[in-house]
């Protein structure tokens, strides 16, 4: 089992750190700029990110389907559900598209009360738009290749974006390298571009390798396309929930001003390594209890999920220990004011503190419950701790309590506590295993004929 784990997660860790280098070393180079262009490209980051939330959303309900088809090695099932990945995430990536190329100024005006900020983040939205069908596209593919257990080909391909990504990025910032000097308009340009090569990668190596996909979705029939939105649908609101919740956070921390916005940003680039190994653990155990689910080994999997919890807030707070002493060796390199840095600073140790809670609520809700088929009480339980407890608070404690920054982000870790208790006794409930690939009426005597033994 530690093999298969090993064989998943650490692709998936190296292809986080990957993207989450390309992020980093981007604000670095933006930060020497000032602490502007950094607000420009976290407005638009926030459209990204929501954007990624969507399409993760409901390709992760479609994982539910990969992993456990993966299992009974059902290949026929695999393709249909990877058609309807693709053409759900298209669909996705084409709304947000209209929204932001032709109402930017919408979506700026709702993250920024800067008017100086407007035209450029207007302009760098627009070209960041095009990028959506590449993220729709790259999601999709990286989706079904982990759920098949070839998790090197996203690694791989991310090796090859991020290069491009901060190649094109530095030599349009600052007309190196033969190229114009485009300032933070380049940026943008580089990061499209890097989000088409990426799933220009995939495609050209699960081609040659015949992996089982395809664009049609021919041979669908209307008892797989029930299942899979019964069971997608939940991880897709649950996302969709989920996202607007973060973009709330984003919207308070962007009214607490410039400053407060800036740091925040550059707090996330930290914080996204520390998730790397951990996410990476996350994925590998979706798969693994998606196969043991598939493969009716129920005791398997719920024995290997409770330890799976366990190591992954182990593994999330010793990776947030190297986090920090990473940020104290790198913190003069930043061009920020005193007080930013000190803000920055108090808030590191907050998300240090925070992380093994939240490490263990990732695995638990996405590689356990989702990968197990119970998508629906993990959607109810993640929005309901999030809308109930986490954004309320930020929302008092910034705009009524007129907290600062360290203080609001704490306040948005208020909701992991109580989603912790929760999620741990419905996994030691064992009602969460549920077999996707098998009809209603089989579910049904499968629950009774096991409910003793699961």
């Amino acid at each position: 089992m530690v093999k298969d784990i090993l064989k998943i997660a650490i692709p998936v860790s190296v292809e986080n750190i990957l993207a989450n280098t390309g992020i980093f070393i981007l604000t670095l180079l933006l930060s020497q700029v000032g602490e502007r262009e950094i607000a420009i490209n976290a407005i638009s980051n926030q459209a990204s990110f929501l954007v990624n939330l969507f399409l993760f959303g409901i390709n992760t309900g479609g994982a539910i389907f990969v992993s456990q088809y993966w299992g009974k090695k059902d290949v026929k099932n695999i393709k249909r559900v990877f058609s309807l990945m693709f053409i759900s995430s298209t669909l996705i990536a084409t709304a947000f598209f209209v929204f932001t190329f032709f109402f930017p100024a919408t979506f700026v005006r709702i993250f920024s009360k800067d008017s100086s900020l407007f035209n450029d983040s207007i302009l760098y939205l627009r070209i960041i738009s095009f990028s959506y069908f590449g993220i729709a596209l790259e999601i999709a593919f990286r989706t079904f290749l982990r759920g098949i257990e070839k998790a090197n080909i996203p690694m791989e391909s991310y090796l090859v974006g991020t290069a491009v990504q901060l190649l094109l990025a530095y030599g349009l910032l600052n007309g190196k390298i033969g190229l114009p000097k485009l300032g933070i308009t380049g940026v943008a340009i580089a990061i499209t571009i890097s989000r088409y090569v990426i799933p220009f990668y995939q495609i050209t190596r699960a081609y040659y390798l015949k992996l089982p996909y395809t664009f049609t979705l021919r041979g669908i029939s209307r008892d797989l396309f029930s299942r899979f939105i019964r069971f997608a649908t939940p991880a897709a609101l649950n996302e969709i929930a989920w996202s607007l919740g973060m973009t709330m956070y984003g919207i308070v921390f962007g009214w607490m001003g410039t400053e407060a916005y800036a740091v925040r940003n550059v707090l996330s680039s930290f914080e996204n390594y520390i998730w790397t190994l951990a996410l990476g653990i996350t994925t590998a155990s979706s798969v693994i209890v998606g196969k043991l689910v598939g493969q009716k080994s129920y005791e398997k999997a719920v024995s290997f999920s409770k330890k799976i919890m366990i190591v992954n807030s182990l593994v999330g707070l010793g990776t947030a220990f190297v986090t920090i002493a990473a940020y104290y060796l790198l913190l003069p390199t930043f061009d920020l004011t005193s007080s930013s840095k000190y803000m920055l600073t108090l808030s590191m140790w907050i998300m240090l503190a925070g992380t093994p809670i939240k490490a263990l609520n990732n695995v638990a809700v996405v590689g356990i419950l989702r990968a197990g088929g119970d998508s629906k009480y993990a959607f109810i339980l993640e929005t309901s701790t999030l809308w109930g407890l986490g954004v309320p608070l930020a929302f008092i404690g910034a705009m009524v309590w007129k907290q600062s920054l360290p203080v609001v982000y704490a306040l948005t870790l208020s909701d992991e506590i109580a989603k912790a208790i929760i999620v741990y006794f419905r996994i030691r409930s064992k009602k969460w295993v549920k077999n996707v690939t098998i009809s209603t009426e089989e579910a049904i005597l499968e629950a009774a004929e096991h409910k003793v033994q699961i």
